[in-house]
This record gives C-alpha cells, structure tokens and sequence, in this order.
C-alpha cells in the first residue's frame, strides 16, 4: 500500500499549500503515482498552487460521502501524468461544515483504496482541525507538521505536534492501517544568516522547542516567492535551479526512505557548517 501523507499545522500562512504543490510534484516527478487532496474546505489554495485552477468538476467532499469516484474527481496534471488532483469545494463555510455528514467506514474506505492506487498521498489540511481533518489522522502515515522561521509559528508547530500525538493516542486501537503517526518537523523561510547572527532561533531551537524529528528545512527563497505569483512550482522556476527546488527534493527523497544530507546542494549566503 502507499502511503498518506497530511500537511499541517494550526497556523495559517506558514507554507502548508506550498509545501503540499511542490512536494507531490517531486514525488511525482522523481517517478511516483501521486494524489494531491485540498483538504483545506474553507481556504482552498492547493489548485492555484498546482497551477490548476479551475480544472475540476468535483470534489473532496464528494469523493468521501461517495456521491462521485475518484476516477470522476482526479485530475490528471498534463506537466506530469504521474500527478493527479483533488479540488475542495468551489465554496464552502462554517454552516456547511457542520452539514457536512459522512461516516467513519467512508474515510477509512477512502484511504484504503487511495493507498492502493496511489504510491503517495498528500492530504493539504486546513488550520483549524475540522471533522475531517480528524478522521483523516486515524490513517495517515506521516504527519508533516510545518513551522516558519518565527517564534510565533515555532509555537504552533509545537501545538500541533502535541494536538496530533493526543489524537493519534485516542485513536490509535481503532485502526490497522498504520502502527502509528510519524510527526516530522518541515522549517520553511529558513534565514541562515539571523539564524548565526542569533536574531531567530537556530535548526537546533527550533527542533528543541517542538519536540519533533526534522525532516527538512526550505530557505527562505525570493525567486519562489516571486514565482508563486506568477502560478509557477519550484521545479519551474529558473529550470529547477534554486534553493526552494533544491530543498524540497531532498525532503521528497527522505519521504521515500532515502538518506540525503540535511541542506544538500542548497547555497546559502553563510557556511553550513555555522548552522550544525
């Protein structure tokens, strides 16, 4: 079976759409079945940056209370046939979430059979943990949790570390799917230089204060900050060669398994060495 990935945090603004786009398409890219979900009902960012906006007739809620298949609702990526894509709903509020019914056999049989078609899927989850964010936790096997390089994103990062690892333990004799969640700690808009110069925490601090494995650190990067305006993914941006691509590959490879140095083939405006 693949393996289910969720993307999240209880902040908002802190890369979780991002990371969840240019993640799949690494995946994808580097030759696995991906499925990219915008879990995030209210929001609902991940097809703008996918580059697919616009593309869909249905949607995750229908695909879980199964008034359309997967099949019906997939998107096909013509960049990369190996990428596919669920929409959120066109509009979506607060009355509707609570309207929103759907059965714990639904999720779990949704997961089931998305992890029998697809190597990797990536569930983009919205900040406030809704009814189905909740159910989503129960199968997934890695919980992504993402942190800006800021004190106020740092403790959210710790929040939602603890938040998940309550929910898991709850919930963890209900389900044979996984043994249990993997929470990793994805820094984004890392600064190398404040982190030395001691204006923002270093990787250390920040691994310390969320209690959490990293799993890798996205610098912060102006070409992809001025390319995702413009609907680009990293691979597209100066053909692939900038740190936001370089960094996001090495988190895809360790996503499969694959030992790959931390901040491998990333430049940076200082030595590395200062950071470890």
């Amino acid at each position: 079976m693949g393996r289910a990935v969720m993307v999240t945090s209880f902040k908002g603004g802190v890369g979780k759409t991002t990371v969840s786009a240019n993640l799949a398409m690494s995946l994808a890219r580097m030759g696995f079945k991906v499925l990219a979900v915008d879990c995030d009902l209210e929001s609902r960012c991940l097809d703008i940056a996918l580059g697919l906006e616009s593309t869909s007739l249905y949607n995750i809620c229908e695909v879980v209370t199964e008034k359309c298949s997967i099949e019906d609702a997939a998107i096909h990526d013509s960049r990369c046939p190996n990428l596919s894509f669920i929409a959120a709903p066109a509009y979506f509020s607060l009355s509707d979430n609570d309207a929103f019914s759907f059965t714990e056999e639904q999720v779990r049989n949704l997961v089931i059979k998305l992890k029998l078609e697809y190597d990797f899927v990536i569930f983009d989850l919205p900040a406030r943990p809704d009814k189905l964010y909740k159910a989503l936790v129960k199968y997934c096997n890695y919980a992504l949790v993402i942190s800006l390089h800021t004190a106020a994103s740092i403790r959210a990062a710790e929040k939602t570390a603890m938040a998940l690892e309550e929910l898991n333990r709850d919930e963890l004799n209900c389900t044979y799917l996984t043994k249990s969640l993997k929470t990793r700690l994805i820094i984004n808009s890392f600064m190398a230089r404040d982190a030395v110069c001691g204006i923002r925490p270093s990787i250390y601090d920040v691994i310390g204060k969320t209690s959490v494995q990293l799993l890798g650190v996205l610098p912060y990067d102006e070409e992809m900050a001025r390319g995702q305006e413009n609907g680009l993914l990293a691979y597209q941006i100066k053909g692939g060669k900038n740190n936001f691509n370089r960094a996001i590959r090495n988190i895809a490879s360790r996503c499969t398994e694959t030992q790959v140095p931390l901040l491998s083939g990333v430049k940076l405006d200082v030595a590395k060495s200062r950071l470890i």
